[in-house]
This record gives C-alpha cells, sequence and structure tokens, in this order.
C-alpha cells in the first residue's frame, strides 16, 4: 500500500536537500513552487504566492529561473531524475519481495497499492501529465525512463515465473506491464477529467479484468 516514503511531497523534500548547485533559498523557492502548482494550478500561482510561501522576495524567485516556465521545468527535474524512479524502486522492492503464486495474488499486488498511490500524490501527478501534454518527446522519454525501465526489473522476473509455470498467458513481457499499467494510468486519466470515481469499485473491477485477462486458461 503507498505510504510516507511513497508520498511525492516527502520523497521532493529529501531529493532537495540532497541537491547540490541550488542556495537554501533556491531549494525554498522550488519547494513552494511545487506546493502551490500542484494544489492550485500552474496557471493560478503567481510569483508573489511562491515567494510568499517560500519566505523570500519576489525578485529572488526570478533571479535563477527566467520566467515561470523555467520554473516549471526545474520543479519538474527532481520529479523526473529522481522521485519518480525512487518511488518505483521503493514500491518494487516492498511488494516484490518473493515469487507470485498465481496470477490474482500477483495482480493484487500491483493494482490497489498504485490506485491508491495516485489518489495520494494526485495534484503532483496531475501537474506532470498537464506537462506531458504541452511538451516535446523530451519529458516522455524521461517518464518511459523512470516507469518502464525501473518498474521492468521487477516485473520482468515474475511475468516470466508465472509464464513458465504455466499460470499466465504466454505474451511478451512487454505487453503484459503495457497492459497493467494502461489499467493503472487510465484511473488517472478519470481522475483527471474530474469523473465520479469509487476507489473500492475501481480496484476490484480494474483487478478482475487484469487478473482474467492474464490467467492462462
Amino acid at each position: 500500500m503507498a505510504d510516507a516514503e511513497n508520498d511525492f511531497q516527502e520523497l521532493y523534500k529529501e531529493t532537495l536537500k540532497k541537491m547540490d548547485g541550488l542556495t537554501d533559498k533556491q531549494k525554498q523557492i522550488l519547494q513552494a513552487a511545487l506546493d502551490l502548482f500542484s494544489s492550485q494550478g500552474f496557471s493560478e500561482t503567481s510569483s508573489a504566492q511562491i515567494a510568499d510561501r517560500a519566505g523570500v522576495a519576489v525578485g529572488s524567485v526570478y533571479q535563477r529561473f527566467q520566467n515561470k516556465q523555467a520554473l516549471l521545468v526545474a520543479v519538474l527535474a527532481p520529479l523526473l531524475d529522481d522521485v519518480l524512479p525512487k518511488a518505483v524502486d521503493e514500491f518494487g522492492r516492498s511488494v516484490f519481495t518473493q515469487p507470485f503464486n498465481d496470477v490474482q495474488s500477483f495482480v493484487e499486488a500491483i493494482v490497489p497499492d498504485r490506485l491508491r498511490f495516485i489518489d495520494q500524490n494526485f495534484a503532483s501527478l496531475k501537474l506532470l501529465v498537464g506537462q506531458v501534454i504541452v511538451d516535446d518527446q523530451g519529458l516522455i522519454k524521461q517518464l518511459n525512463t523512470a516507469f518502464g525501465t525501473h518498474m521492468s526489473q521487477y516485473l520482468v522476473p515474475n511475468i516470466q515465473r508465472l509464464q513458465q509455470a504455466g499460470k499466465m498467458v504466454d505474451l511478451p513481457e512487454k505487453y503484459i506491464i503495457q497492459y497493467l499499467f494502461s489499467t493503472v494510468i487510465g484511473y488517472l486519466g478519470k481522475r483527471i477529467l474530474g469523473m465520479p470515481v469509487d476507489i473500492k469499485s475501481e480496484i476490484q473491477y480494474a483487478t478482475a479484468f487484469l487478473t482474467n485477462g492474464l490467467r492462462n486458461s
């Protein structure tokens, strides 16, 4: 289950503390900008609000960051480079500690946790998705690395083990991973679009759908 260790805000604070090349004031600005961009939106956030939250003068906000768009890019960089990979690795190490006996237990280890993770970190994820929509392919490649490369190291051995035991459908691992996470990302999309969701029902039906689809009949 998603916990404090997998909370973007906490991981972001930890990452900023360890970053070289930034003054304490600049780190405060990045943290304040993430908080405000996530809670009230990028367009609705002013430099004065960021400065007030960070406890600095308004002029300090753009001494290093040329404009608000450049500030957003700087805010997202630690998320993509450190926070997302760390969150994925923490999830992998906590969930895939031992082999799964069947497809259902495999799916149940992933879907409920990731849907709750989306709920817990929805504001930051919405901000990230919004930037992906308007950004070039560079950001998408970074997301593929953060999710695809890091998560595959945990998923692929379990998929292969279940396939070798004759319990999972014989499809290429990359497609199984794609089906798993397209279902999870679909839930994020519903949240972003403001569609009504019930987390218990979403978990129940997504788990049943994936289990039935991946189980070797």
